[in-house]
């Protein structure tokens, strides 16, 4: 199990370099021009609404411009398919000159047929030497099919009807499996996590700077007044706001969300600084919030109705507080059980500043919900979504955000999406 477990949190934990909706974007084309070669002349990219929504209000790194258009731009200029979800690490100015160039000749759309939750791109390339298409579905660079001028050179399983994340390793283990392997296992295995902490720390410093974002890090570290929870509050959404307005700094990821990856690991910083924590307690914390948070966004999907920062992170929050806090299994259940009880149903209305905010206030509830469980207080089982078991809790919000969610997904893409493009329209 170890060795399993081991794998998976090294595979999920990676640097990630922009929003991860149009950096998938990006990847995918990228992807298609490497495969055709030479210098490309047209970009056409078609996904499911859920990226569309969660890419078109985020900055792009190495550019002054939001949106997904550029985003491809590009991913076919410039993009490293080998960097993975740093896809546009090499982006310089004047790649964003040439990107501008494209853009003409860059055309985006959504797959609006594609009903369940899940991640799809389909991005094609043409170049004077010939044209690709590439297609990279449910994780945001897990690459399916890539063909050259009509001919598959690529090629593996494609998911059949609905996106099923049943079947991910993690669905066999649950909150014990969790506890006990980031208590027991050879720390010099975690000592990886430390490069977490390192990147995330560095995006939230470059946030507290002014005029960076919405400013809610910079305003909530004016009012944190030495309290804990307001502390990590501050963290947590100065990281947002970089990486929301599109500063050239990579965020550790988690699930490949960097959002989620921020809102995993910078507010256990906080607890452990302020309870004098060792390093060991602080790395072993991270190793069980990133892990559980991986097994929530296996329920919700990668992509979902709901926030993953507020339903999976902060649910890796609540435990991992709970550990530094010298607490037990059952009390990280009851703090899990207070987390999605009062937080659960928190909508995902796209990538944008205002995310900030909604990281804010999950790091703070999963404190909170862990303070509560070391003094004996949850939302008690059999309330509301809450079941008798924290796994059982899990479970039941993933059935909500996969079952129950869809219709509610799609209006609110309809809506954001038909919004934009209104604005757009007034604008010109």
């Amino acid at each position: 199990m170890a060795d399993k477990l081991l794998s998976i949190l090294a595979g999920e934990v990676k640097p990630a370099l922009g929003c991860t909706g149009p950096t998938s974007v990006s990847y995918a084309v990228s992807v298609a021009r490497d495969a055709a070669g030479g210098t490309p002349g047209k970009v056409e990219v078609l996904m499911d609404k859920d990226t569309y929504k969660n890419s078109i209000a985020v900055g792009i790194p190495g550019t002054s411009l939001k949106g997904l258009e550029i985003a491809a731009a590009l991913g076919a200029v410039c993009g490293d398919p080998r960097a993975g979800l740093e896809v546009l690490k090499d982006a310089r100015e004047q790649d964003e000159l040439r990107a501008k160039e494209l853009l003409k000749d860059t055309v985006v759309g959504i797959k609006w047929d594609l009903e369940s939750v899940g991640l799809y791109i389909e991005a094609r390339v043409s170049t004077d030497l010939g044209y690709a298409r590439a297609v990279v579905v449910k994780t945001h660079t897990n690459t399916v099919l890539v063909e050259v001028n009509g001919q598959k050179v690529f090629e593996k399983e494609m998911p059949a009807g609905k996106f099923d994340y049943s079947s991910d390793e993690i669905r066999q283990y649950g909150l014990r499996d969790f506890f006990e392997f980031a208590s027991q296992e050879p720390l010099e295995n975690l000592f990886f996590l430390k490069e977490a902490i390192r990147m995330n720390v560095t995006l939230a410093d470059a946030g507290m700077e002014e005029n960076v974002g919405a400013g809610f890090g910079l305003a909530y570290s004016r009012i944190a007044d030495g309290n804990m929870v307001n502390r990590a509050k501050a963290l947590t959404a100065a990281a947002s706001d970089a990486r929301m307005a599109g500063l050239g700094l990579p965020a550790m990821s988690c699930a490949t969300s960097g959002n989620v990856g921020i809102t995993a690991s910078l507010p256990l910083t906080v607890v452990a600084e302020t309870l004098d924590s060792s390093e060991e307690q602080l790395i072993r914390s991270l190793a069980l919030s990133f892990l559980l948070t991986i097994y929530m966004k296996s329920h919700i999907g990668r992509l979902s109705a709901l926030c993953a920062c507020a339903v999976a992170a902060s649910v890796g929050i609540a435990a991992g507080s709970v550990m530094l806090l010298g607490g037990d299994i059952e009390q990280a259940e009851m703090a899990i059980n207070s987390v999605i009880g009062s937080i659960g149903g928190v909508i995902c209305d796209g990538a944008k500043l205002g995310c900030a905010l909604k990281l804010s206030n999950a790091a703070g509830i999963a404190i909170e919900s862990a303070q509560l469980a070391m003094k004996g207080i949850s939302i008690p089982s059999y309330d509301g979504i809450v079941c008798s078991s924290a796994d059982e809790t899990m479970e039941m919000i993933g059935k909500i955000a996969r079952e129950g969610m869809e219709i509610t997904d799609r209006t609110m893409c309809e809506l954001i999406i038909e919004r934009e493009k209104g604005r757009e329209g007034h604008e010109d």
